[in-house]
Order: structure tokens, then C-alpha cells, then sequence
């Protein structure tokens, strides 16, 4: 084969120029929509919180993984010091890691901001393709990739999450999937293949999930109403019925493309699946599961009412979606109150492009007898039905109507799509063709010139439709986030030796950006180089939020950015700054520093004043940063006296609970109630006997309470219904020992999940 320039040149500017300019123009409508973006494409990125820089860092992490610690990417001890992190069930998008690499020697900000602008100029392409394929109109497929690429739906996941924003291989896998249908060639197979591999690790994992699944829908929808194409003048002379589903309406060559198909997906697969072998278990597949259930499916789902109101990031309706803001995107069930999130919720269709669609439907059912129409109707219909979550939502009702994605959950491996909403990429498909077809009559016995004005007019309306222009600075500014990184944490890069840092806030809040300062915790990784105790990963598991969260300062640290000041609730009564001290000097944390933005100024006061008290003066500080060096704390205090700290959590500052055995009252509501089993670990510096006292109370008069200390028996206190100080005597070993609670039930007693109450846990010497 003879390839020279001129003939790579015939192909693309001749043969394919119609698909090079849609290309420029869908580029060109991105970078105007999102100049915010464009004019700060080295700096700064959307303002996706702690997703948004937990994909920075995927970008970074994959090829550092790779070329430089040459292990695979989807483990790291960079994130949750000392656990590490399984990174198979998050949005790690490999291939757009590697793919960005050259790109990064720029910035993390611009490499994110190549692979954003470009998502949107080839998911408008490539549906140009299909539709083209389909409908035989490039000005119709053009129409059809404005839809797909700039769908309010695209929009919205794009402002939190690259792994949803890149998806423009779902309709070029669609395209040679079809054509693999249609007429079965290797090398349409092998490029179905490519683009299923490219949507599911380059995009996401859920992503080639929620395709496989569309895959096998839309098979069976093939064959029951597709049949090849006729012209346009045969349509108009001789309507035709759609072919019904027959098993020799399959032909042999079919079912061959889709097992070639399935054969290539698996073969190109197999380095992937390789890389995350060692890490899949049965705890990456739970905590792929996690907060899925029916109250936060429905979260995430469309409510009925969003298909038919303007998104919030449209910048012309910005105004009007405010006023909707909380009933569209938030949830209220079952009496709580579920927090706003909208990039999960949007899925306006768009007058303009309905109209089109039902101008489409109702031409294919006069004229063709239905020919065209039914297939996307039907596929449409399917995945829409999914979009709405367990139950449907209109407006503020929350109906006990159950929706189709009850069954989708029943669906062993195929259901691990916790956000029903994603399900709007397969409906954007089908409106775009739908809407192609529309346009096509539109125009169909119109000039040239003539289809140029109604392009122009009907892509202007769907634009205004679709926005996601933000009109107003303020608004534009809310948008983005800085990438740039503190030159402390360059810093700490250089040094030698292996150690890890601390960040706070290191646990996410109840706020309204819960996750930002812990993802950007994980994006300064990038610069450290070194372990971070904590960090942000979109599914983690409880033992690496255990790691963090015991660290008495996180906890402090995180109650204090929630508004209750620097306090660390535990029933042991000692000054939480030892367990700290004995926590870092374990995990080997050389620093600690303070993300100044994610605390007011009254707050950076007394985090400022701690923890000077307890390292001295700050190593690095700047607007944004301080930054503290622990060796000398460490090496004077570290373990030189006991230390005591509870497993598990404790109570929640500022909330009162009351049980229904024990009175409502400060000291009450403030203990560690136990439920069987309640742990404490005590640290000594060498052999020696303690004296241990605590005050506790039990619903149930006398409710015995078995305390063992490394497993072993040591003694038994008989509570009372009132308040009371009990003290044991025990022998410790040097090191760590652990000192569990244990209540047998009371038969009497309704429940015996809150069996005992303890407080004020005392141990001397």
C-alpha cells in the first residue's frame, strides 16, 4: 500500500471535509461556550470539587504509575497513608492519562482542559457520523451531533466529572456496531471493538457497563424493527411496514460481527483487566456498590419535570432554574432532606429538538408505514424509563410509582450504575437521530441555500435552548476552579527520604463543597510525590476512612470547619494532642499543613494557635497555606507517656440523642453508647500496672459490663440505671494493648443495641 501526503491529504480534505468542518465548528462552539474556560485554559479547570481534582490526579497518577514506578495504576500508597488505595472501582479513565501526557508537561490544567474541549468537538463528530449513516443528510447530522455534544445532560456531568464528559465513543461505537449489523466486516468489528475499549477506559467503567447493557437492548430492538435503509424517493412511492422479529431474519454473518465484536473487546480488554486482577476482590466490588441505595439512586435520577425545564448552568436561564433549583435537583424521602446535586439531575430535551422528533415520528408513521422511527422510539423509551431511578418524581412529589430501574437493580454485575440519570447519554442518542430525521423533512424540498438558513436558525435555537454559556462574570467565576499548586508542596517533593504528609481539613463536611479540600488535597499529591494520610477517591472503603478519621487532629480539625470549634469527641478524658502525636509518629508524617481557604478566618486563628502550641512556628506559609514541620514534637513526646483512643466513632458534637431507655439530658446525650462490641486501644511505654475509671450508666439496672484486654477476661462491673464511677485495676504489656466492652443482652430490655452509656475513660499510672 502506497501512502503518501497527497493522499492522506485527498482523504481528509476531500473526502471527509464535510466531518472536518462539523469537527471545527463543534470546536469552535466549545471553546465560546465555555470562555471562561478558554481564556484561563493553563490555570484553571471547572469547579467540580473534589472529583474535578481527584481526575487531575488520575491523569497524573496513570503514566507515573506506568513509565516511572512501573507497577500498575490501579493500586496506590500515595492516597489513604498507611492503607493505600484500590483504584479499581473509581474514575481512573487510563487511557486518557496516558493520552494526556504530553499535554501535561504543560500543566495539569491545560492536559484536563485538551482532553475537556475536545470531548465536546468529537462527541459532536462522532454522532454526525452516525446520523449521517442513518439519515443520509450531513446538514441533519449536523443537527444531531449539536444535540449529543452540547445536551444539557453533557453540559452538567462536564462541570464534575471527566469520565462523563468524555463520551463520545458511545455513538462511534454505536456507528460501526451498526454497520457490523448491517452488512459484517472484520474491520468494522475490530473498530466497534476499539471504541468499546476507548468508552470504557478511556471514559469509565460504568460507562462500558451501561453500553454493554444498551448493546444487548438495542440488538434485540435491531432485530425486531430494523431493516436496511430504502432511498428517500423509494420511501415516498412505496410506503413499507417495519420487519418483525424472526430467528431467520438473523442472518449467520450478524450474530459472526457481534461475537467478532465481543472476541476483539475481550482481547484489547486484556491489558486492563490484567492491571486490575491483583485488586479485584470481594471489597472493590462492595464498595462499587456503595451509596446505592433507593434514597440516593433517587438523588441521582431525573425527576420528570427536568426533561421539560431549562438546566441551571444554562446562562440565559439561569434565573428562572434557581427558582427550581431545590426541588429539581435536591430529594426530599421518607422525611429527610437529601442535599442539591445537579450534575446527576439535568436532562432538558429542548422544545426545539421535541418538535423536531415529533415531526419525525409523525411523517415515518404517515408515510412509511413506520419504517424509520421505531427503533430509536423504543430504545428511547427504555433508557428514559431507567433515567427516572427506582421511583418516579415529578416536582416535588415523590410518587410511589415504580420505575423499570427496580429491575435494573436486580441485575447481578450489570448493576452498578448507582446514578440512574447517566442513563441520558442512549436518550440523547436517540433525540439526535430522531431530530436528524425530523430536520430532513424539514427540509427535504428546499434549495441549498435555502437548507443553510434553516440550519443556521434551527442549530441557533437549539444552541439558546442548550446553553451552557455563563452570561454574568460572578457566574462564570463559580464555574472554575484554580489549578495551581502551593510552592510548599513543590518543596516538600525535593526533599529525601520516605515520609508522609498530612492535610487538613482531611475528611469531608456537611457543607456545600464537602469534597474540595480533600480533593485537593489528592491533586498537591501530584506535586509532594509523597504519602498523604487521607485524600479522595470517589468509593473508598471504611478502613481507609478509619485511618484518617482515628487521627484525633482530623477529626478535630474537620469538626472545627463544620462550625464547633477545635474539639475531638471521645470518652476518654485526656487532651487529644498524645494520640495525635503517637498517630503521626506511626504513619511517619514529617508535615501538616492547612488548607487556609477551607476554614474562615476565626477558624484559621485557632487551628493556627494549636498547632503552633504543638510544633512551633510554621515552616511555609502563604494566603493559601501553612505548613508545619512534626520531627521535633514527634522525637520529644511521641509515646513517652500512655495514650488512650477510642475505635470507631463516638457522638456527633452538637447533636443530642436520647435513647428510650436514658434520660435527655448534656451528659447523657454526650456518651459513647455501646453497641456490642466497643473497643479502646491503649498505648504504654513499657510493662506496667494502670488504673483505669470511667463513669457509665445502662438502660437496664444491672446490665453487666465484661471489659478483656488483649482478648482476655479481666474483669466484670454491674451498672446501674443512674450515672456512676467504676474503677478497675489492670497489668499492661509495653506497646499497644486492646481494651474491648461487652454487654450480654437483657432479656427485658426492647432492644439491645444501645446496651451502655460510657464517659470521662480515665487510665494512670
Amino acid at each position: 500500500m502506497n501512502i503518501s501526503v497527497d493522499s492522506i491529504r485527498r482523504y481528509l480534505l476531500v473526502e471527509h471535509r464535510s466531518e472536518l468542518k462539523a469537527l471545527g465548528l463543534y470546536l469552535a462552539i466549545s471553546l465560546v461556550m465555555f470562555w471562561q474556560i478558554t481564556i484561563n485554559i493553563f490555570g484553571s479547570v471547572v469547579n467540580g470539587y473534589g472529583d474535578v481534582y481527584q481526575s487531575m490526579f488520575n491523569l497524573w497518577w496513570v503514566p507515573y504509575s506506568l513509565f516511572v514506578l512501573h507497577q500498575s495504576p490501579y493500586f496506590t500508597k500515595l492516597l489513604f497513608h498507611p492503607i493505600g488505595a484500590n483504584l479499581v472501582t473509581q474514575t481512573l479513565t487510563p487511557i486518557a492519562g496516558i493520552l494526556s501526557l504530553p499535554f501535561q508537561a504543560a500543566g495539569s490544567a491545560f492536559a484536563y482542559n485538551v482532553l475537556f474541549f475536545s470531548s465536546f468537538a468529537l462527541s459532536g463528530l462522532f454522532m454526525f457520523v452516525l446520523a449521517d449513516h442513518l439519515v443520509k443528510n450531513k446538514h441533519a447530522a449536523f443537527i444531531a451531533g449539536l444535540i449529543f455534544a452540547f445536551s444539557p445532560m453533557h453540559i452538567a456531568q462536564s462541570y464534575g466529572h471527566l469520565d462523563w464528559t468524555i463520551i463520545e465513543w458511545v455513538p462511534l461505537f454505536l456507528y460501526f456496531y451498526m454497520r457490523t449489523l448491517e452488512d459484517f466486516r472484520v474491520r468494522n468489528a475490530l473498530l466497534a471493538a476499539v471504541s468499546f475499549i476507548l468508552l470504557t477506559f478511556m471514559g469509565d467503567i460504568e460507562q462500558g457497563i451501561m453500553v454493554f447493557f444498551a448493546t444487548g437492548v438495542f440488538t434485540l430492538l435491531y432485530w425486531l424493527f430494523y431493516s436496511k435503509e430504502p432511498q428517500v424517493a423509494e420511501l415516498q412511492a412505496t410506503p413499507q411496514k417495519p420487519k418483525l422479529f424472526t430467528l431467520n431474519s438473523i442472518s449467520k454473518r450478524s450474530l459472526l460481527g457481534i461475537g467478532m465484536v465481543a472476541a476483539f473487546s475481550i482481547i484489547l480488554s486484556l491489558p486492563f483487566l490484567l492491571a486490575m486482577l491483583p485488586y479485584l476482590n470481594s471489597s472493590a466490588f462492595s464498595v462499587a456498590q456503595q451509596n446505592s441505595g433507593v434514597a440516593q439512586n433517587m438523588l441521582w435520577a431525573d425527576n420528570l419535570a427536568s426533561f421539560f425545564l431549562p438546566s441551571y448552568y444554562n446562562g440565559i436561564f439561569n434565573g428562572i432554574a434557581k427558582s427550581y433549583l431545590p426541588v429539581i435537583y435536591g430529594l426530599v424521602y421518607q422525611g429527610a432532606t437529601y442535599q442539591i446535586d445537579i450534575a446527576e439531575k439535568v436532562s432538558y430535551i429542548g422544545y426545539s429538538v421535541m418538535l423536531l422528533s415529533l415531526l419525525a415520528i409523525y411523517y415515518d408513521f404517515k408515510q412509511n408505514g413506520p419504517k424509520r422511527t421505531p427503533l430509536w422510539i423504543a430504545f428511547m423509551f427504555v433508557f428514559g424509563w431507567l433515567s427516572l431511578g427506582p421511583y418516579l418524581q415529578v416536582y416535588s412529589a415523590v410518587t410511589s410509582i415504580p420505575s423499570l430501574y427496580l429491575l435494573y437493580k436486580a441485575l447481578p454485575l450489570l448493576n452498578i450504575i448507582r446514578e440512574p440519570g447517566r442513563f441520558d447519554i442512549i436518550v440523547t442518542i436517540c433525540l439526535g437521530i430522531m431530530a436528524a430525521f425530523g430536520f430532513e423533512i424539514l427540509t427535504r424540498s428546499k434549495d441549498q441555500k435555502t437548507k443553510y438558513k434553516y440550519l443556521a436558525v434551527v442549530a441557533a435555537i437549539i444552541l439558546i435552548e442548550y446553553n451552557g454559556m455563563p452570561l454574568s462574570s460572578s457566574f462564570a467565576n463559580s464555574l472554575i476552579t484554580s489549578a495551581h499548586i502551593p510552592l510548599a508542596y513543590s518543596q516538600i517533593g525535593k526533599l529525601p527520604g520516605s515520609f508522609s504528609v498530612l492535610m487538613l481539613p482531611a475528611l469531608a463536611n456537611a457543607s456545600q463543597t464537602p469534597a474540595q479540600y480533600i480533593g485537593m488535597e489528592t491533586y498537591y499529591t501530584t506535586a509532594t510525590l509523597k504519602p498523604l494520610v487521607g485524600g479522595y477517591t470517589s468509593r473508598e472503603n471504611s478502613t481507609q476512612s478509619l485511618a484518617v478519621s482515628s487521627v484525633p487532629l482530623v477529626s478535630a480539625s474537620s469538626y472545627l470547619e463544620q462550625g464547633f470549634g477545635l474539639i475531638y469527641p471521645s470518652p476518654i478524658s485526656e487532651n487529644f494532642s498524645n494520640a495525635t502525636l503517637l498517630f503521626l509518629a506511626n504513619y511517619n508524617t514529617s508535615f501538616i499543613s492547612v488548607l487556609r481557604p477551607a476554614y474562615n478566618l476565626t477558624e484559621q486563628e485557632v487551628l493556627y494557635s494549636y498547632l503552633s502550641a504543638s510544633f512551633g512556628q510554621p515552616v511555609y506559609q502563604s494566603n493559601t497555606t501553612f505548613v508545619f514541620s512534626t520531627s521535633t514534637a514527634i522525637s520529644k513526646n511521641a509515646g513517652k507517656s500512655l495514650v488512650a483512643y477510642t475505635v470507631g466513632s463516638s457522638w456527633i458534637p452538637g447533636y443530642t440523642f436520647c435513647n428510650p431507655y436514658a434520660p435527655c439530658d448534656a451528659n447523657v446525650s454526650t456518651m459513647w453508647w455501646g453497641n456490642n462490641t466497643r473497643n479502646v486501644i491503649l498505648f504504654s511505654p513499657s510493662d506496667q500496672n494502670v488504673a483505669m475509671s470511667m463513669i457509665a450508666i445502662a438502660p437496664i439496672n444491672g446490665t453487666v459490663l465484661s471489659l478483656y484486654l488483649n482478648g482476655n477476661p479481666y474483669g466484670q462491673v454491674t451498672l446501674r440505671s443512674t450515672q456512676y464511677e467504676y474503677a478497675l485495676n489492670m497489668t499492661v504489656p509495653g506497646g499497644f494493648s486492646d481494651i474491648t466492652f461487652f454487654a450480654q443482652s437483657n432479656p427485658s430490655q426492647p432492644s439491645p443495641y444501645f446496651g451502655y452509656g460510657i464517659r470521662n475513660i480515665t487510665f494512670t499510672k
